[in-house]
């Protein structure tokens, strides 16, 4: 079975539910089957037009507004270290964004919740309950008490997706997809009147999610120091050892590129420390023979809460970001820091001109840091100015600025502003995935046998041909 086939397939069983209720929960099932497994498919709009013609008239009875708020950014789950709250928490604080509300539909963590709180017009948790017909009644009420909806959503969450669709038809209101999860499936590409785009990565994936016309380059924003740091390329004077941070996941090598390889060949050059904050030494089995190796070496700590890993970090002498997949916004905070920061351009980048920091291949990695360390100074890129660029990207009034013209930007007002240092390998996590031998089945939604069964058709005939 191809994957087309599979979709369709797929896409017809729900159509064929008994109920409107069996329906969403076939769907959400759907879309945590295809965000885990990343087999190629980054929407279903058709799913989505779908549902809305099949259901819009249950839902006509719902009144207008008396009135309506500016913004309501919308989560599925609030945690208390996650990028969702740390993303909204910086929005609400800008000027651009000021009239907004929160509404969390699933989760809410009590340290996000006070974070989420600062929003001017409240942060609301939604009353626990099943997800279907009534959780969507209360989604469609709420959305239409806003001119805008911003869904910073979980991929699966096709009830906020649906409730969306619903209120637009109804009442107007616009819909803006902030793109999280740009790397992977989600739903809400085909209803949202603008997806706001955080990467290059997600950028180059527009064509295969049909989106050119309603992508816009909005970008992560990050909590900046403030003005010219003059130590991000000056020599260094503090600093013991050598720090990478991540989840435990971004290090598991594939046949392109191991961190853990990178670590052992660097020793051979130099005597540096090495500190890890994420990796876990004793499942992740691909850091025994480093820690076998290197010993005292190398350090291996947990997660930790974002303030302290910053402040962590920034006693380090170098910071490596995390490959094979990208660290995200970790690298630009700390090189923001004064820290000098070092990578390799993977083909999953682009979230960020920091990048243009990072090395072509592990070998190149090795001699930039290396010859860095030993003149105490970084020849081969201009840090001052992308150190300007990171401020232009990522400051928080920026990129709220660009959600609240996103609607009206012109064509080239759409795009990222800044080069692209290497070229975007958009097949780059469906390679990891179909390499694999693990399938990936879903925790947050209720599992649907007939789904089930499909899905391991299409996945027992994908790698019979590919062996």
């Amino acid at each position: 079975m191809s994957l087309s086939a599979f979709i369709q397939h797929s896409i017809n069983a729900i159509a064929g539910a008994r109920s409107f209720d069996e329906a969403i929960a076939m769907s959400r099932f759907l879309g945590e089957l295809l965000w885990k497994n990343s087999m190629g498919q980054y929407e279903l709009a058709q799913l989505e037009f779908l549902l809305l013609q099949k259901y819009k008239e249950e839902f006509a009875q719902i009144p207008a507004p008396a009135h309506r708020c500016e913004y309501l950014h919308v989560l599925t789950k609030a945690y208390d270290t996650g990028g969702h709250t740390r993303i909204v928490e910086h929005l609400l604080s800008s000027t651009a964004l000021s009239e907004a509300a929160v509404l969390v539909t699933e989760e809410l963590r009590p340290n996000a919740k006070r974070k989420l709180s600062a929003a001017k017009h409240g942060c609301t948790l939604l009353p626990r309950q099943k997800a279907g017909r009534q959780k969507i009644l209360q989604l469609i009420a709420l959305f239409a008490q806003h001119t805008t909806v911003i869904l910073h959503i979980h991929p699966y969450d096709i009830d906020a997706v649906f409730a969306a669709a619903v209120a637009k038809h109804y009442f107007g209101t616009r819909i803006y997809l902030y793109n999280h999860a740009d790397h992977v499936f989600s739903y809400g590409h085909g209803i949202a009147d603008r997806v706001l785009e955080v990467s290059y990565f997600g950028w180059a994936l527009r064509a295969r999610r049909n989106i050119q016309d309603k992508s816009v380059f909005a970008g992560i924003p990050l909590k900046l120091p403030k003005g010219n740091i003059a130590s991000a390329s000056a020599p260094i004077e503090t600093g013991s050892y050598l720090a990478s941070a991540g989840t435990a996941y971004k290090y598991k090598p594939n046949k392109e590129f191991s961190f853990p390889r990178f670590a052992l060949e660097y020793a051979k050059i130099r005597q540096d420390r090495l500190i890890l904050i994420g990796p876990k030494l004793w499942s992740n089995w691909w850091w025994w023979k480093v820690w076998m190796k290197l010993k005292s070496r190398v350090e291996f700590h947990a997660r930790m809460p974002h303030d302290k890993y910053l402040a962590f970090l920034s006693q380090a002498k170098a910071y490596v970001d995390s490959f094979p997949l990208t660290g995200g916004t970790a690298f630009p905070e700390i090189f923001s820091l004064g820290i000098p920061s070092f990578g390799v351009l993977t083909g999953s980048h682009g979230y960020s001109p920091a990048d243009q920091l990072k090395s072509p291949s592990i070998d190149a990695l090795i001699r930039d840091l290396s010859a860095f360390l030993a003149a105490q100074q970084n020849q081969r890129v201009e840090t001052a100015t992308i150190l300007a660029q990171i401020h232009e990207v990522h400051s928080i009034e920026n990129v709220a600025d660009r959600i609240r013209y996103a609607y009206d930007l012109t064509t080239g007002q759409k795009q990222p502003p800044w080069d692209n240092p290497g070229i975007i390998d958009n097949y780059f996590y469906e390679k990891i995935w179909m390499s694999g031998k693990k399938l990936f089945l879903p925790v947050h939604t209720v599992p649907s046998l007939k789904l089930v069964s499909l899905f391991w058709k299409y996945r027992k005939q994908a790698r019979f041909e590919k062996e």
